[in-house]
């Protein structure tokens, strides 16, 4: 049989995920030795985000030349090859129509087995809850931070400004205050989110000198749960 190789390099990960390309490209090597596979090709995408796989070159031509050669495509972790359980199905889904394999050195997955492909969409499951249990506790720090007057970003929430004697902080504004509690007892009216925008223009309210988004309305909601 023959293998197509395939690595990804996002250095803005956490540490765990750091392997180089190189690095990826030599366990991946060592793997088609041991199997006694040819190596057809090696192709990366460096310094790239996984979110989407449409987006990333190297990816999408080792996927090409491995269903074309029928071949195993190897990477050497399914967090380099897809970073949601959709995604990752669907490639292993294209490969499998074309005959093509996939093995995942971390996670010891080789789709050539009934096994194999149960195991791989079982990880795959598990990697993507944990990756939006990580985003949600990320998110509720952000928000704690916030709530603690702790800026988080050069732009500042509604109903917030920076604190002038230090910008670090963040202070109430009050204006802006009022107007959140305006949103949220026009939302507990039963108003959606683009009534109580045109209602709050109508009142001569304005999103910091523009009009109001039903997405803006939205957030400030939630930040008040």
């Amino acid at each position: 049989m023959e293998a197509v190789l395939y690595t990804r390099f996002s250095p803005r990960r956490n540490a765990a995920e750091c392997e180089s390309c190189q690095t990826q490209f030599d366990y991946c090597r060592k793997y088609c030795d041991l199997h006694q596979l040819g190596i057809i090709d090696e192709l990366k995408d460096e310094a790239m985000s996984g979110a989407t796989a449409a987006n990333r070159p190297g990816l999408q031509e080792a996927l090409t030349l491995a269903c074309k050669h029928k071949a195993v495509l190897v990477v050497y972790s399914l967090s380099r090859l897809a970073r949601n359980t959709k995604e990752a199905i669907e490639i292993s889904e294209r490969l499998d129509k074309a005959g093509a394999d996939l093995a995942s050195l971390h996670e010891n997955i080789d789709t050539t087995t009934a096994m194999g492909r149960f195991v791989f969409k079982l990880l795959a499951a598990l990697a993507e809850l944990e990756r939006e249990q990580i985003a949600e506790r990320t998110q509720e720090a952000m928000l704690r931070h916030q709530a603690n007057g702790r800026r988080m970003s050069d732009r500042t929430p509604y109903g917030w400004v920076r604190d002038p004697d230090n910008h670090k902080l963040l202070i109430e504004d009050s204006d802006e205050q009022a107007t959140i509690n305006r949103i949220t007892q026009l939302r507990r009216s039963g108003f959606g989110y683009r009534h109580i925008g045109r209602t709050l223009i109508a009142e001569g309210i304005l999103c910091r000198g523009r009009k109001w988004q039903h997405s803006t309305i939205r957030r400030i909601l939630q930040r008040q749960k």
